[in-house]
């Protein structure tokens, strides 16, 4: 349980540093986008209001010499005054946030505007006080000049902005690919853990395997040498005493000891067999199998068969005594509930892999039952849980009178 608990804390601490950092560049770029746009916008407007502004100057300077209108020059007057405030801005905010070679090009033609600005001011400011009648050359000049010169302003304002733009979308870009090569790093990372997670879990599963095949082992052979002796001394005293024994009644307790003692030994054979094969020590996988399908085949209701191109299979000790429990398992499936009259046992070696494929023609069963509590089945689950914990994979194909085909897969 703790080993999970760590691994799925590593894997929601990538998950996690994942997820922020990708939130981080989402929150930064929103930011970052909105602070361009305003700054964006405030350029264009101050360098639009600019524009206005002189333009309404040359409009109510009209407007003063073609009626005389006296109160117009205050108003056009006001408008250089607000072309001032203007620029000052735009020239403040060209100087707070922009540094490099574009601003400075930027800032030149601003000044070369406001200079152009002053200008004109001053001598309108003395067409106005010295209340001239009409426009002069010079006058008209300036005004032509400064329509030359804002549009060169207003055309670096918006190549600056695409260009700022520009660098924004490439900084995007560059984030999102960023973003990508740090969602591979993730799913790299939780690939390796899940993986470092199946290893050491199956190492635990090969350990305890390993374990209670010992186990197993050792349990048989204090059996056969504790409680195996003992039996045997008891039926050889049996035998003496017989000997020596003519009551009739006496023989008869003798004999019936005599039974008891053999059916106890009888049954631990069948005990210390059932925890370490000694057939399966003596003759390996294929001969063990071939034997038991022998004794099916002299009852004569089943026939059994077990087909395969390589003599000798050897693995491990614990995973044979595990793939020939799985087997025995499954033909002993096949004789109480499958109602079959044949069954295949074919074993294969393909480079470091065995495989087993064990059919039979019986009645066979829905597999959506397997992991159900239903007697007949919780061995068929119990044989997953042990193919599972060896490392093994498996095929099921079954139907309600299809018969059973399984393919099992272990590696060397």
């Amino acid at each position: 349980m703790s080993l999970k608990i760590l691994f799925r804390g590593r894997v929601l601490l990538a998950i996690i540093t994942f997820t922020t950092i990708t939130c981080a560049g989402i929150i930064y770029t929103s930011i970052k986008s909105l602070r361009l746009d305003r700054e964006h916008l405030s350029l264009l407007e101050l360098s639009k209001n600019i524009d206005l502004e002189i333009s309404h100057s040359r409009i109510f300077l009209d407007d003063y010499f073609l009626f005389n209108d006296s109160p117009k020059k205050t108003t056009i007057l006001n408008c250089f005054t607000n072309t001032g405030k203007y620029t000052t801005s735009l020239d403040s905010l060209i100087s707070e946030k922009y540094k490099g070679s574009r601003e400075a090009s930027l800032r030149n033609s601003l000044e070369e505007v406001d200079n152009q600005v002053k200008q004109l001011q001053n001598n309108v400011s003395a067409l106005l006080q010295n209340n001239a009648k009409g426009f002069n050359e010079t006058i008209l000049t300036e005004y032509r000049d400064f329509q030359f010169t804002y549009k060169e302003l207003d055309k670096k304002i918006h190549d600056y902005i695409l260009h700022e733009n520009t660098e924004f979308r490439q900084r995007v870009f560059t984030l999102v690919l960023l973003t990508f090569f740090l969602l591979l790093v993730c799913i790299f990372l939780i690939y390796r853990i899940i993986n470092s997670y199946n290893t050491i879990e199956k190492q635990q599963a090969l350990r305890a395997l390993e374990v209670e095949y010992k186990e197993r082992k050792r349990i048989a052979a204090d059996l056969h040498d504790g409680l195996g002796s003992i039996l045997s001394g008891i039926a050889l005293f049996i035998k003496l005493i017989e000997k020596d024994c003519t009551s009739i009644a006496e023989n008869k307790s003798l004999i019936q000891v005599k039974e008891l003692s053999g059916i106890a030994l009888e049954n631990l054979e069948a005990i210390i067999n059932n925890l370490n094969p000694s057939i399966l020590n003596k003759y390996g996988l294929i001969r063990s199998l071939e034997i038991i399908c022998d004794k099916i085949n002299e009852i004569g209701e089943v026939t059994c068969v077990v087909n395969s191109t390589v003599t000798d299979i050897r693995l491990a000790s614990n995973i044979e005594l595990n793939v020939f429990r799985i087997c025995s398992e499954l033909i002993n499936n096949t004789l109480k509930h499958a109602e079959a009259s044949k069954l295949h046992i074919d074993i294969q070696q393909i480079k470091n892999t065995v495989i087993v494929l064990y059919r039979d023609n019986g009645k066979g069963f829905n597999p959506d039952i397997i992991n159900t509590s239903d007697e007949e089945k919780m061995g068929l689950g119990n044989i997953i849980n042990r193919i599972e914990s060896l490392g093994g994979k498996y095929e099921i194909n079954t139907g309600e009178g299809k018969g059973v085909k399984i393919m099992l897969s272990f590696n060397l």
